[in-house]
């Protein structure tokens, strides 16, 4: 069976063969620019392990609170000591000044019984009454001298066998009262002084040891180690992750690679088999050409031996029912008539020259 190509159908061959190059052309780019892409690796976008690097922030920030915890929580003590010391001082003011006021009334009540039983400051019973108030509560505030003259001994060594007025019984009884008050005034002074002591330490302490600012920097320093741990960590998680990256794409470059062979075998063959089927339908074209020539030229001895039979015919020859063998030296003769005709035009171009 003869197959005939024409030029339109060797054209869309071309045309599908060069599209197909540019489709691969265009396909290797793609994977070339995906390839450079992957290539390239960015610290943010790997997917490291947070959980460690979260743990240590947190056990970072939980120790830096404990520092400033424990130091809220001394500097919550030392004023807590402070105002407890400060309550206590303040009931002492107050015992102070509640044993203050019965000392001064107990003065109070002396010097109305002196005026009510008309006793004069410089009589001898005021006298005497100051005198046994010497001996018998010497540290009730003016009477703190315990020395005696000897007239003063003397005295008190008459008295003691003398009974005492009713103003100076009473007076006394009234000593031993502003005794137990001033008693009373001095523990709360001696209390007062004691607690001020300790507020004055408890704040000079506390001006020494800055605990706070001292707690504020040891959190500053673990919150700083705690952040070059992590530096760290992330540097060592990005160092193993990047490694693995760079083996993975290792790998997959050399899987690319073999693909690519591959694919180039492939080019190669598609090539092979382009270039073949072009031969093919080159070799085609010619045979379709022959065919096409040995048709015409049948065509045109068919028109010319049908011509002649005619002229024949017209002579009065009648060769149509002939055999082949007459037919076929009818057409030897026609043969030799057209190489005759040739002859005669080729003598016609020669006389021409």
């Amino acid at each position: 069976m003869l197959v005939r190509f024409g030029d339109r159908e060797a054209q869309g061959v071309q045309i599908a063969a060069q599209t197909q190059e540019k489709a691969q052309e265009s396909c290797e780019q793609k994977v070339s620019e995906k390839q450079q892409r992957k290539n390239t690796i960015f610290a943010g976008d790997l997917p490291l392990h947070k959980d460690s690097i979260t743990l240590r922030r947190q056990q970072a920030q939980k120790k830096a609170m404990e520092f400033v915890q424990n130091a809220w929580d001394t500097d919550r003590k030392t004023d807590q000591s402070i105002a407890k010391y400060e309550a206590l001082a303040g009931e002492q003011k107050k015992e102070i000044l509640v044993n203050r006021d019965r000392i001064y009334e107990c003065r109070d009540r002396k010097e109305n019984l002196r005026e009510g039983y008309g006793v004069e400051k410089d009589s001898q019973e005021q006298k005497d009454l100051e005198l046994l108030e010497r001996r018998y509560y010497p540290n009730n505030g003016e009477f703190e001298d315990l020395d005696f003259t000897e007239e003063e001994r003397k005295r008190l060594k008459e008295l003691e066998g003398e009974p005492l007025t009713e103003y100076q019984q009473r007076c006394l009884e009234i000593d031993g009262e502003e005794q137990v008050f001033k008693i009373r005034e001095g523990r709360a002074e001696s209390a007062l002084v004691a607690y001020n002591g300790a507020v004055r330490s408890i704040k000079q302490e506390r001006l020494k040891s800055h605990e706070m600012t001292d707690a504020q920097n040891n959190a500053k320093k673990v919150m700083e180690e705690a952040s070059k741990d992590i530096q760290g960590m992330l540097w060592e998680e990005a160092k193993d992750q990047v490694d693995e990256t760079y083996e993975e794409t290792r790998e997959e470059e050399e899987k690319k690679a073999e693909e690519k062979e591959e694919e180039e075998e492939k080019i190669e063959l598609r090539k092979e088999q382009k270039e073949l089927m072009e031969a093919r339908i080159d070799e085609a074209r010619a045979e379709s050409h022959e065919a096409e020539e040995a048709r015409r030229e049948q065509e045109k001895d068919a028109r010319e031996e049908a011509a002649f039979l005619k002229d024949m015919a017209e002579a009065g020859m009648d060769v149509a029912g002939a055999g082949d063998t007459v037919k076929a030296e009818i057409k030897d003769i026609l043969n030799k008539l057209k190489l005759i005709d040739a002859d005669i035009k080729g003598i016609e171009v020669d006389e021409e020259i």
